[in-house]
This record gives C-alpha cells, structure tokens and sequence, in this order.
C-alpha cells in the first residue's frame, strides 16, 4: 500500500467521514440529537456556576452549591447517555467498517474515520445545543431569584465558556465511545470482521468484569456511608449508591442482560408462539446493543426516585427535628417581624409565663481556608438565629452532643450542627470565620448539635449580634403558657392587628414542608434530567429498532408473516422495559435505604412511591410504543422489499 493510501489526506478523510455520516443518516442524527440534548444540559449546568462564581462579596454562594450538586448528577447522566448513543450508533454500522477492513482499510484508518465523523458532527451538534442551554439559564432566573437562592437583582451571566466546557466534555466522550465500539471489528482480521459483524460472540473480558464487580461495592458501601457519616452528607452520599449501580449493570450489561434472558427463555413455556419464542432468542443472542437501551431506561426509574425520595426524605427530617426542638404548644409568627412592641404584649398576655425569641439574621460563614480561592468558593450565604443562651431545654432544645449551649453567653461564640461541622472540619475549641454586615469576625465553636434540619445550622446569642452593629428579625417566638395548648391573642398598643399564634403543630406542619418557590426550583431541575435520560433512551429504542431491517427481511423470508414480526418486537420490548425496571428498582433500594437511615435513622424506608409507580409505567409504556411505532415502519420496509 502507498504512502499516501496509508496516510489519506485531511480532506480525503472529511469527506469519506461525511459520506459515511449520509449513508448511516438515522445513527448520525439519533447520535447528534443526544448530543445537543447534552450539550444543553452541560451548558445550563455551566452558566449557573459561572453565574455564581461572578456574584460579587459571596453572593452566590448557594448558587455554586446548588449547581455543583446539579452538576454531579447531570454531567454523570451525561457521560452515560452520549456513550450508550454512540456505542450504539458504531454498532449498527459493524459490518460497513468491516467491509472497509476487507477492501483494505488500514486499522488506523478506520480509527481515524470514526473519529473524524464524530469529531466533526459534535462541533455541529454541541454548539447547536447550546443555544437552547444559555437561554433557559435566563429563564431560571426569576425562579432562582423567587427561591431565593440568589438576591433580587440577580441576573446570570452569559459567556462562551460553558459552551466551551460542553466541547470538552461531549466531544472526546463521544470520539471515545465510538473507538471502543469499534475496537472489536478493527482489531479482528478483515474476513473474520465481515463474519462477526452478524453477530456478537465476544465475551465479556475479565477487566470490565473486575469493573463492573468494584463499582457495585462501590454503590453498596456509598449506601453504607450514613453509618459513618449520619446526617445530611451520609444521606447525599447514599443518594450516590444508585448511580454507581448502574453504572455496574452497565459495565455488566452484556452479561446480567443475557444471563436474565436465558432463564426468561427457559420458564417459556414450549406451548408459547413462535414469536415469543424467537424474540427471546434474539434477546439472549444481542445482549450487547440491548445494554445500550436497558441502562438509560434504568436511569429513568432510578434518577427520578432517588432524587424524590431525598428530597421527601429532608422535608421529614427537618419536620421530625423541628418538632423535636420546640418544647411549647404554642408559637407566635410574624413575616414582618415582631417587635418589642408585640413581644412585650405577648408576654403581658392573660395565661402566659414566657416568651423566648428565635431571631435570624443574615450571615456569610467561611467554608474553605484557602487564600488562592474566589470569595464566591470559600464564602457560603447563611443565616445566623439569635436564641438566648439560658434558654430551658424544655422549651428549645437543638439536641447538644458536644459542649454545652449556655457558653453562648460569651459573646463571639457560636454554636453549629453536626451537618456544619463536618462540612467546615470545626468543632468544640475551633474558631470559625463569619461575615456579619460586611465585618470579618471570628466566632468560637462552643457546642455542637444534631438537629440543624429543623433549628438551622449556625446559633448564637443576641449579644453576640448586637456586639457587632447586627439588629436581628424575630420571625418566630416561643409561648410558654400556663393552660397547656392555649392560644393568647393580644393587640399591642399602636397596632391595629393582634399578633398572631398558632399551635406548634400547625406550626411545625407548615414550616417543615418546601416552599413552593424552593419546591418549583427542585422539581425543574430534576425534570430537566428525566428529560435528557427519557429523551436519550427513547432515542436508543427508535435507533436499535430502525437498524434492524435486514435482520427482519431475513426472517420473513424465512416464513415469518408481518403481523408475527411486530409480535416479535413487541415481545422483545416489554421484556426489555421490564429488566430495566428491575434494574432501576434495584440499583433505588440502598439509596432509598441509605438515605433513610442518614436523615431519619432507623425505621421505615421513606420512598416516593407516586413518584416511582409513575416512572415504571413511563418505563414500561414508552418502551413498548416507542418500538412498535418504530418497528411498524421497519417491518414494512423489510417485508415489502422482500417480496
């Protein structure tokens, strides 16, 4: 072979790349469809980041925090879906690439091709996803802002680089994915290519089996971590179980989706049709391209449920701890405020013996000591509730497991959570580095406790506040009264409304559950990332579908009729919405149980059982119609050419 067939020109390979790209249209537009899909969520993802990372004076500090968590989900669901597309896509395209190999296509060259193909269709589709990414950034702007993530005049920022980091992320993810797919055909000699390219007989290799087995005890032991590390961190960690389970049946795919497969097959009954029989068969037989569908369809029933599920599993906590952390039976609210004006009502009130105030004041707390760092990483948006520090415990107790909640007499001490101390690494002795309007101060850690879902996670006393120039707003007020469960109503002088109480149940009940604003913000992102992996599945399902008429002209030569072939694809598909279901259902229950446990202890599981019924029949339903609505087409092509 000649130098210059062994080494084709750049613009030889561009234009057999795009040939191939025509010649194979539904894998490159299945493939580019997922990756603008992914381009827009990375996109979004980005520009929340940066958008916090610019707010001047830490002022999106909960902004960073929410899009890094966003992140860690959403770039993982994105790794996964583009490298099942892709995987797919090249798998369709076997025999071609084979065929290459035989009329004398060097191993590089082919290698070269695929990555030309896919490097230039994702600098066509990343862009174009952008686009959609950036202006719903803007769009979250007023929820952000109404959740008050973020202050009232805040306006995210706009910038190439989030494209720029979606370029970086999809497209080697993509070039990777497709090299692996190909590997086996490439590697193979040219005649036993063409041969295997009808088939898959490759097992599955030692290593990616060693994989698969570390990452599931990865996710067991994640499920484990509330053990350790109780608490909202041991219950995020948990959360982290289920992806790493999935990423194992991915990893395992091959192998777990056949092994499933072959017992399906051998509790059919021989009494069952033909189709049945045979759509069993070509299951066991292409476990790999299935793999490919079951894992993002997993990825639905175990993304939504988990996400769910955590946050049910907060609100119940932070309800639990703040019913546990108010000892009166009556309270006293106020969204303006109260003043000494209705305290000193309250407490004149017929029936009551006292009044104790809970005033919250707006804060900043260090969370990173490092100089080199943006204001905006090490400086976290909180809030500081002013309580009085010879408070009975029998009226409010935030559950002290270390030090002691009196010593909050000394001004410039602070008392933190559990959550909080684990996070900033501080603890009884330590110091921590607060920002009261404006002024840099420094606090000492007298005490730790464990109930900083319900009570907040910083305390301090109001002379700790008023030392530093910082007027607190009582929102809240407990009323000790003499009849157990009565409800004082007074009008204080000047006031033309009495203040009012509530039962601390009631209380406790309203507090405890999300605001709408909080609740909206959390159930967009999450179905923004249940539209990306729903999306990306259903695409899987037309593309593995869509590819597969040859196989179908085959066996209606064979005598199949038409009607037996949908039956077939039908078959096929409900037995694969139902193996992914299991999959998604059992990669859920360590979290589930993980996340319980780190935020309630010991009990009942807390699941979102509407939630995930919903999902399983998503599941289920979509994968069946999306098949047979592509498979009518596909059926019809193949029979009528056979004819």
């Amino acid at each position: 072979m000649s130098t210059a067939t062994a080494h084709p020109a750049p613009g030889t390979l561009r234009h057999l790349a795009v040939a191939g790209a025509r010649a194979s249209w539904t894998g490159a537009v299945g493939t580019g469809l997922v990756l603008a899909l992914a381009s827009a969520l990375t996109t979004l993802t980005g520009a929340l980041l940066e958008s916090g990372l610019r707010e001047p004076a830490g002022g999106g500090g909960m902004l960073v925090t929410l899009a890094s968590s966003f992140a860690g989900t959403a770039l993982v669901l994105v790794v996964v879906v583009v490298a099942a597309t892709t995987t797919l896509a090249l798998r369709r395209r076997r025999r071609e690439l084979a065929l290459l190999r035989a009329v004398g296509a060097t191993r590089g060259q082919v290698r070269r091709l695929v990555s030309t193909e896919l490097l230039l269709l994702g600098l066509v589709a990343v862009p174009a996803g952008a686009v959609p990414g950036l202006l719903a950034t803007r769009l979250l702007d007023p929820v952000l802002r109404d959740a008050e993530v973020v202050g009232p005049d805040f306006t995210s920022s706009l910038s190439p680089f989030p494209v720029l980091g979606a370029l970086v992320l999809l497209v080697p993810t993509a070039m990777l994915a497709g090299l692996l797919a190909a590997r086996e055909t490439v590697r193979a000699a040219p005649t036993a290519a063409i041969a295997e390219s009808a088939a898959e007989a490759t097992p599955v290799g030692a290593v990616r089996r060693a994989a698969a087995l570390l990452t599931a005890l990865a996710g067991l032991a994640a499920a484990a971590t509330p053990l350790l590390v109780p608490g909202t961190v041991g219950g995020a960690l948990a959360a982290t179980s289920a992806f790493l389970l999935i990423g194992a049946a991915a990893l395992a795919g091959p192998v777990l989706v056949e092994w499933v497969f072959r017992r399906a097959a051998r509790i059919a009954s021989t009494r069952s049709g033909a189709p049945t029989r045979l759509a069993l068969g070509n299951l066991r037989g292409f476990s790999r391209r299935l793999t490919t569908v079951v894992v993002p369809l997993a990825l639905v029933v175990a993304v939504g449920t988990t996400q769910s599920t955590v946050d049910r599993a907060v609100q119940r906590a932070a309800t639990e701890q703040l019913a546990a952390a108010l000892g009166t039976d009556v309270v006293a609210t106020s969204a303006g405020g109260l003043g000494p004006a209705e305290l000193a009502a309250l407490s004149g009130a017929p029936g009551v013996t006292a009044v104790t105030p809970l005033a919250d004041a707006p804060a900043e707390v260090r969370t990173d000591d490092d100089a080199d760092l943006p204001e905006s990483l090490v400086w976290e948006a909180a809030t500081l509730r002013a309580v009085p520090p010879d408070v009975d415990p029998a009226v409010f107790d935030p559950g002290v497991t270390d030090g002691d909640l009196a010593s909050l007499g000394a001004t410039d001490s602070v008392a933190v959570s559990s959550d909080a101390a684990f996070e900033t690494g501080r603890g009884v002795g330590d110091t921590l580095d607060v920002r009261l309007g404006g002024t840099d101060v420094v606090l000492e850690v007298v005490a730790v406790y464990d109930r900083g879902l319900g009570v907040g996670d910083l305390l301090v006393s109001p002379a700790t506040l008023a030392k530093h120039g910082v007027t607190p707003a009582v929102h809240l007020a407990l009323v000790s009264t003499e009849t157990p469960g009565s409800r004082p109503s007074t009008s204080p002088a000047g006031s033309a409304e009495a203040v009012a109480t509530t039962s601390t149940d009631d209380y406790v009940g309203s507090a405890g559950s999300a605001d709408a604003a909080s609740q909206r913000l959390s159930t967009l992102l999450t179905l923004a990332l249940l539209l990306f992996v729903g999306l990306g599945a259903l695409n899987a399902l037309v593309l593995l579908t869509a590819g597969r008429r040859a196989e179908l002209r085959l066996l209606h030569r064979g005598g199949a009729t038409a009607r037996q072939l949908l039956t077939m694809t039908g078959v096929e598909a409900a037995v694969t919405g139902l193996v992914a279901w299991a999959i998604g259902t059992l990669a859920v229950l360590p979290a589930v149980v993980g996340v319980s446990a780190g935020l309630l202890g010991a009990g009942v599981p807390v699941v979102d059982l509407p939630t995930y019924a919903v999902l399983s029949g998503l599941v289920l339903a979509l994968t069946v119609a999306a098949t047979l609505l592509t498979a009518t087409r596909t059926v019809r092509g193949a029979t009528s050419v056979a004819r």
